[in-house]
């Protein structure tokens, strides 16, 4: 606003031009492993603030994506539930629905391969 209290231009008038960018997610480290379709983990802080730890990224068949935390699934033995010698994990938080899930995702790898161009490529070593 100007000295006398009237906008400088349209922009400011309607509660644009004075506010700050919007934040973004941000990449905050990215740790390679490359085990079968995995290519590592990553630290993500959302616009809000919240921090995602060991966010899961994968690469197979030409698509990359990221996966939300998940914890293992334990058997009544205390042991890591297997399944057709598959380890069994489940969500920890999980998106609202789909669209949501695959537009974080999106967003994860687009940041990974903004900061580490080779880590996502398909034939990783």
């Amino acid at each position: 606003m100007s000295a006398v209290g009237i906008a400088r231009d349209a922009a400011t008038a309607v509660g644009f031009g004075d506010r700050p960018p919007p934040k973004r997610m941000r990449l905050i480290s990215f740790r390679p492993v490359v085990k079968g379709s995995l290519r590592g983990f990553c630290n993500v802080e959302l616009p809000s603030g919240l921090v995602l730890k060991d966010v899961s990224v994968f690469v197979a068949r030409g698509k990359a994506w990221a996966a939300l935390p998940a914890r293992p699934v334990i058997d009544s033995d205390g042991r890591h539930h297997v399944i057709n010698d598959k380890r069994q994990y489940a969500a920890a938080v999980q998106w609202r629905n789909r669209d949501l899930n695959d537009r974080w995702s999106a967003a994860v790898v687009e940041l990974i391969r903004a900061k580490h161009p080779d880590a996502l490529d398909e034939a990783a070593p």
